[in-house]
């Protein structure tokens, strides 16, 4: 349990604070995972009383636990300020952090979140170490939600900027998807599986597969979404940290510095073949609002990434996401090699393969082949699984539950350091600066057909699956 703290929220009154933030409170709070002398500051620029503020928030928890919330409500206070202003705004709010640590006895423990727009990063950042925020006699940490720069020129300004006020022990630079359980469970299925670790190398996987595949589109983020693509979205983040998870060395330690240092070697050594790459945009997205008419933003991406080291070398590692396509589903598919046996006569055997699905039914599947009953030396393919709900319960903490706790307890395991992110800049900018064609798709598909004619002419094909884990069906 994390007790003595203050948790400030920059960007308080904005989606991810309402939908994520507050909502993990209130889940922390529900399974006693915080509590005893802490306060939450909710910084943003309407207008609020507390009680208002308490109200807002209330309302967009699901699920209200009572007990859980008045321990919340008890300690939710709203300050309003402009993150651009000069007239002492900080320093208002650099002395009302000092009353409530006094009244909560907090022994000044702070942690900042950024849930603003990241051009507000550098300002808020400069007024803090103006205003002396960050010095205190506890512990002071900071996160920063993503996207962290625009490329890796923006990133490096940033990381330089934001050193000046804290060091990197106490910066937290979030991707959710880190905090998801079946993504923190692949170094245990790896490291902790005899059957699974001799196998994780190029002489016996045929390819990788990552998929964060949506059925919806831009959703009112037009503005937003414009000027980044689903390239810096999701594909610098999401999909290259997924990428970096399977292809990792098994750390000699599962902690911060030994997992972050393993990923960093992955990066240097990931490529992206531009040639084999595919961007696309559904067809409507110009008409989106805060879209521009003659946008050529990315809302689909597919790309074939090569890591040239000794594990993995000549085994594609195929990434793909967009919007407005068939299913949703996030999943990893690892298709192992064709066994290389001969006593199957004419016997065509279906590929081993497993799948980590992390949405929407989280779990692992394996498919086998094994023996028709009743047949001789018939074969067809059978599944395991593994459900995660059904092996540990419904109550799973969620991604922005498990992050905000460790940020707590000063675990940066699950966040990114300032070379990781350089890096991972470094190998996007390469296929968003080679100025590839966008290619119109159609809603409800998979993408556009180049991105198929991709990777069927490496004699492979997307895997479109959502899995039923429960089943195994």
């Amino acid at each position: 349990m994390q007790n003595n703290f203050g948790f400030i929220i920059m960007g308080a009154t904005g989606d991810l604070a309402q939908k994520k933030l507050f909502p993990a409170l209130h889940g922390l709070l529900k399974m006693n995972r915080i509590d005893g002398n802490f306060y939450v500051v909710a910084v943003g620029r309407k207008q609020f009383s507390n009680e208002e503020f308490r109200q807002h928030v209330k309302s967009a928890i699901p699920k209200i636990h009572e007990d859980s919330w008045k321990k919340l409500e008890e300690k939710l206070y709203y300050f309003d300020l402009d993150f651009n202003e000069t007239n002492g705004g900080f320093k208002k709010l650099e002395s009302f952090l000092k009353e409530l640590e006094q009244k909560h006895q907090t022994n000044q423990n702070r942690l900042f979140y950024l849930a603003t727009l990241p051009s507000h990063f550098k300002n808020i950042a400069a007024n803090i170490r103006l205003h002396g925020l960050a010095e205190t006699s506890g512990w002071c940490r900071v996160v920063f939600e993503k996207p962290f720069g625009h490329d890796e020129k923006s990133a490096k300004e940033l990381n330089l900027e934001i050193s000046k006020v804290f060091d990197e022990k106490q910066i937290y630079r979030i991707d959710h998807y880190l905090g998801k359980e079946l993504v923190q469970s692949i170094g245990i299925l790896r490291a902790g599986n005899r059957i699974f670790s001799p196998l994780w190398n190029k002489e016996n996987i045929d390819h990788v597969q990552i998929n964060l595949i949506e059925d919806f589109g831009v959703e009112g983020r037009g503005n937003f979404y414009d000027g980044q693509g689903a390239l810096r979205d999701v594909g610098q983040n999401h999909l290259l940290q997924l990428l970096c998870l399977v292809a990792m060395e098994i750390p000699s330690k599962f902690d911060e510095k030994c997992i972050r240092n393993e990923k960093v070697k992955v990066l240097k050594k990931v490529k992206f073949a531009t040639n084999d790459a595919v961007l696309g945009q559904y067809e409507g997205y110009t008409s989106e609002d805060g879209v521009s008419k003659n946008s050529k933003t990315e809302t689909f991406f597919a790309l074939k990434a090569l890591i040239n080291n000794k594990r993995w070398k000549g085994v594609p590692f195929y990434l793909r996401s967009g919007k407005n396509l068939a299913k949703k589903f996030a999943s990893i598919y690892i298709q192992f090699k064709d066994p290389n046996y001969t006593v199957f006569e004419s016997q065509t055997l279906n590929q081993n393969y497993l799948v980590i699905q992390i949405q929407p039914d989280d779990g692992m599947l394996v498919q086998l082949n094994g023996k028709v009953p009743g047949e001789k030396m018939k074969i067809q393919p059978v599944k395991m699984t593994f459900c995660h709900e059904c092996a540990f319960g419904p109550n799973t903490p969620q991604a922005y539950e498990t992050l905000l706790y460790e940020a707590l307890c000063g675990d940066q395991s699950a966040f990114i350091r300032s070379d990781e992110i350089e890096h991972s800049w470094k190998v996007t900018d390469k296929v968003i600066k080679k100025k590839i064609p966008i290619q119109k798709y159609a809603k409800g598909t998979f993408g556009p057909k180049e991105s198929d004619e991709m990777i069927e002419k490496d004699s492979r094909k997307w895997f479109n699956k959502i899995e039923n884990v429960v089943q195994g069906l």
